[in-house]
Formats: C-alpha cells, structure tokens, sequence
C-alpha cells in the first residue's frame, strides 16, 4: 500500500518532460528506490493542489571591444569578464480545478529580487491573473531566454523597458490564437506606490499547415504615463551584452507626458527552418516643460532573423499563447544522441535620434545554439555593432562575444 501511495504522488505531468520510475533495490523487505532522469524535476500533485519546482541558472563570458569612428581602440572600455547572468528559483502550480499560482525569484549583484508572483483563474479559453507578471510586449519579450536563439533580446526593446509589473491581465484564446491584456501599477520590488501605469494588449493569430509550414501574425502596444503627470526619460543600451558600463546607444533626454509604443511581429517555419521578424515604434509627446526641443519624438527599432537547426529539430510558435514553444529535442546527449544545434543569423536596429539628440545602432549576429537535453544549453553569440550620432557620423563601434552556459527546470 505505501508504495502504491507513493506511486500515486508522483504523478508527473505532460508540461514536465520528466519520466519518474521505481526501481526495486530489496526484494525480501520490498524496498524501492524512486529515479527520475536529468531533465525536470517531478511534479507534486493530488487532486486539489500541484506544485512544481522550477529554476533557472545562467553563466556569461563575454569579450567586447569598442572602437571610435576612426577605428581607433578604445581600451579603456574593453570588457572581459564573467557574469552570472540569472540565478532564479520559484514554484508554480495549480490550487483546486481552476486556480493557479506563481513565485518566481531572483538572486543576482548581491540583489534579492521577487520578479514574479501571480494567482491566475483558468477556464477552458480565459486566462485572468493578479499580481506582478509579464507585460504583453513584442514576441522577443514573451519567449523565455532558454528557448531563444540568442543571447539578448533586440536592442529596442532592451533601450525602452518592458519588465514584469504588479497589475491584472486578462486573455482569451483558441486554438491558433489569442488576445491578451493587462493595467499595471509599479513593481513589486519598488519601496514604495509610485505614479507609474502603464496599459498593454497584444493580438496573434498563428496557424500550423499539414505540410509542415507555421506562420505568425502579431502586433502589440502599451500606453505608459506617470499618472497624468510629466516626467524626464532617457533610453540607453549596451551592444548585445549586459557586461561594462558603456551604453553607446541612446536617446535625448526629455521631459515628456506619455509613452505610446506599438509593434508588428511574423514568423514563418518550415521543419528546421524559421524566419522571423519584428518592428517597434515609440512616441513620446513632449511636456509643457520641455525646452530643448518642441517637436514631439518618435523612436524606432526591429530586427529580421533566420534559424536552421541542422540537426533536424524545430520550434514552433504556440497561437494559444501567442510565444515560441520549448526546442523540440529528437535525440538529447544520454539518450545516444548529440542534442539540438542550431544556427541563427539576425539584423538588428535602433533608431533613438531626434534632431540633434541621441545615437542608432545597427548589429550583424551571428548565433551557435545547443541544447544538450531539454534542460541544459550553451548559447554562443558574436555581433558587429555600428553606432552612428544623429548626424549619421559613426562614432563608435563594437565587437562582442557573448558565451552562456544556461541550466533550467
């Protein structure tokens, strides 16, 4: 009886990838010893309530030179170092038939950080969750760094910031498409109610053929002000890497009223090949207090990317939730097989110039991603950036190489 009770506890769900097994080590006194492959952790589970331990733990070199627009070395700026780039752990589950939770934590530069923690209600196609959670921003910011083919997500979206926020979502979907939308306050973590707010939505319809092609439609936006109150923002981000101090791309710094962004997103796969592609906006019309300009700045950014995987896997873009779905890996390394490899290029630009204020920047990537098993990949990403002043005179340009060793459950 205890070790069909024990049997019955560790039932592992399908979102798991996890196979749980009993292995007898005693016949006479009937003992077991409970086994589970190095993929994800089992899943607690009963009838009321399920619970599943998850975790994510990423290591960064990186190698970035910078040059002048002469060509010049800039050695001062030069980066070479090590950096742990997500350090994470959390729960998740569901509570009785339709509730369901999530906590998520971060520990990275000697900063506790509680980035998720949300209670959701679930019916067969209506999603509703309240607490700190994702904002509905872009495809690049929906799909998780471990199931991406690169190391940071595209600059735009980096500059301007989209994080996790304490709000309430709603969404409703289908079985290729869906439709979310959320009003969020300020952060979790922040010390106190600040006047922050922010509305988003996003929209995809994402049908699947019989002949193996997947396409992707989506756009999103959000409407961020300080409630009704004016305030000075400054976008900036580094070249591919969160290494170094130097943010050669960035914006005027303005005093503004508002912030309306808006974007358009396709993908097309064809088993091992995909394309993808994105483009970003952002308006900021100015305040009643800004003197340096009078012209209300709009800011644009995107990038266009191809992946092949020769190893014959594939990811595909789930419509239900409008995301890129895990790596689907045939033959992992344990298993007789050598994992996934794939091979991705992309286009990336930001454009943050108004007038005589602010820089652009425009990167070539290429990226070699592995997934050894579904819960282990190394991730090496090497750009060219160009920045240019808004003048269109290059003034800096960057050489990275960004290597991470990533483990998630």
């Amino acid at each position: 009886m205890k070790i069909k009770s024990l049997e019955n506890k560790l039932q592992v769900s399908e979102q798991s990838f996890q196979t749980v097994y009993l292995n007898k080590v005693d016949e006479k006194e009937n003992k077991y010893v409970v086994n589970w492959l190095l993929q994800r952790p089992p899943v607690y589970k009963n009838k009321n309530f399920s619970i599943r331990f998850t975790g994510r733990i990423a290591h960064d070199y990186a190698n970035v030179s910078y040059k002048d627009g002469n060509g010049k070395n800039k050695p001062r700026n030069k980066v070479n170092s090590i950096y742990l780039r997500n350090l994470e752990f959390g729960l998740r589950g569901n509570l009785f038939s339709n509730f369901n939770y999530r906590v998520v934590t971060k520990f990275t530069d000697n900063i506790t950080e509680l980035k998720m923690a949300y209670l959701g209600y679930e019916t067969e196609n209506t999603k509703l969750a309240i607490g700190q959670t994702r904002t509905f921003t872009t495809l690049d910011k929906m799909t998780p760094p471990t199931m991406m083919a690169f190391t940071e997500r595209f600059s735009f979206i980096n500059a301007i910031k989209a994080p996790r926020r304490l709000g309430f979502t709603a969404s409703r979907n289908g079985s290729n498409w869906s439709f979310s939308s959320g009003y969020f306050i300020g952060n979790t973590n922040e010390n106190k109610i600040n006047d922050n707010r922010m509305v988003s939505a996003r929209i995809n319809f994402s049908p699947q053929f019989k002949n193996g092609l997947s396409l992707h439609f989506g756009a999103s936006t959000f409407y961020r002000n300080q409630n009704s109150k004016s305030f000075s923002t400054k976008y900036e981000a580094r070249p591919l890497s969160k290494h170094g101090n130097l943010k050669p791309l960035f914006s005027g710094n303005f005093d503004i009223e508002e912030e309306q962004f808006i974007a358009a997103e396709f993908v097309a796969s064809y088993k091992s090949f995909a394309f993808q592609v994105e483009y970003a906006t952002i308006k900021t019309p100015l305040s009643n207090l800004e003197l340096k300009t009078s012209t209300d700045p709009t800011y644009k950014g995107g990038y266009l990317e191809v992946g092949f995987f020769p190893t014959g896997g594939k990811q595909l873009v789930d419509g239900r939730v409008g995301r890129l779905e895990n790596v689907k890996i045939k033959s992992p390394i344990g298993k007789g097989g050598v994992g996934e490899v794939r091979i991705a290029v992309r286009y990336d630009m930001a454009d943050f110039t108004h007038e005589g204020y602010g820089s652009k920047q425009s990167s070539y990537i290429l990226s070699l991603d592995w997934y050894l098993n579904t819960v282990t990949k190394i991730t090496t990403n090497y750009a060219h950036s160009i920045i240019q002043n808004s003048s269109n005179v290059v003034t800096v340009k960057a050489d990275t190489i960004n290597t991470r060793f990533s483990f998630f459950f």
